[in-house]
């Protein structure tokens, strides 16, 4: 199994993008010498709470600081760019990572946000699947013909393209059950959100599975996992400290339009169940334990790990990585050797 960071922002525009750019850059380097294989960066527009610089850049320059790991858009919001211009940005950062890049996808949520790119109701899913269609024939070093409802190319051989042998994997975001198909059909892999529960994450797996089962496409592919982690010294204060982030960090996605079956509650008596539905909470071994009931149960490939949440100090996301990277992992790696 693999380690993968989230640089997630927990920056708004008070804070000087110097001290964003250099918190991140130094949770780079801490986890490339604590052994993480893999780092991602999301993507939103028009940010005012959280500054997310955009992720194709973001990334070029993060692997100049770490030229050993992976990095993953985590995840493009496909539904909204123009297809042509990603798949020749993605094909580049491939290019000066030698080879290092995965594509994370999904659709988006914002209304703000498909405001802005002119996107209307009920078009999303069709525009993130022609976008997708459009990525792989730019990728595949055929000519491209493409006649598409937002975008067509024709007689296109685009000389742009990635290095990786047989293009950069494409690992597909979503929470919903029609979102989990269409990653198993269109994508390489189903690039899970952190917020289903473990009962729906074992769910929608076995979901994901099925359908590529069932059109004829391999199941033995990454399965990379996001789940919400807070270590402390007790169960008890893991619960506190998480409560606290999780209402910070949920309230400001239901502000920028997160809904749906799997939107968690951030308020109320049920707040305490939904923490522990949600994370992964405790003491190291306690975290090491789920982590390793997630890859022998479910075939996690990719655990991704973000130590980041508005509220807190980088020195306390710091003291979090390091306690995962030199207390969790090992015990992960122990259990797998007794297995």
């Amino acid at each position: 199994m693999q380690y993968g960071i989230q640089l997630t922002s927990m920056h708004d525009a008070s804070t000087p993008a110097r001290q964003q750019r250099e918190e991140h850059e130094e949770l780079v380097r801490t986890c490339d010498a604590l052994g993480f294989d893999l780092m991602g960066a999301g993507q939103h527009f028009l940010g005012s709470e959280l500054r997310y610089y955009q992720p194709v850049p973001w990334l070029a320059h993060m692997a100049t600081v770490s030229t050993r790991m992976r990095v993953a858009t985590g995840i493009v919001l496909l539904s909204m760019v123009n297809p042509v211009d990603m798949a020749e940005q993605m094909a580049t950062l491939d290019a000066l990572t030698d080879g290092r890049a995965v594509f994370g996808v999904g659709l988006g949520y914002s209304r703000h946000e498909f405001d802005a790119f002119g996107v209307r109701p009920g078009e999303r899913v069709r525009r993130f699947e022609e976008g997708l269609r459009i990525v792989r024939a730019m990728w595949s070093g055929d000519q491209v013909d493409v006649d598409g409802e937002w975008t067509s190319v024709h007689g296109a051989l685009p000389s742009v393209r990635p290095v990786q042998d047989g293009g950069i994997p494409i690992w597909v975001g979503g929470q919903a059950a029609a979102a989990v198909r269409r990653a198993a059909l269109l994508g390489d892999a189903w690039y899970t959100p952190p917020f289903p529960t473990h009962d729906q994450l074992a769910s929608l797996r076995r979901l994901f599975l099925e359908t590529r089962h069932e059109a004829g496409l391999p199941t033995d592919g990454e399965f990379p996992v996001r789940r919400e982690l807070m270590m402390a010294s007790s169960r008890e204060e893991a619960v506190a400290h998480a409560t606290e982030r999780y209402r910070a960090r949920y309230e400001t996605y239901r502000r920028w339009g997160l809904s749906g079956e799997n939107t968690p509650i951030t308020s109320g008596e049920e707040l305490r169940s939904e923490i522990e539905e949600h994370f992964i909470l405790g003491t190291p071994d306690d975290c090491a334990a789920e982590i390793t009931r997630l890859e022998q149960e479910l075939g996690m490939t990719h655990f991704m790990y973000k130590p980041h949440w508005v509220g807190q100090s980088h020195a306390d996301a710091m003291r979090q990585l390091e306690l995962f990277g030199t207390e969790v992992m090992p015990r992960v790696a122990a259990e797998r050797s007794l297995a």
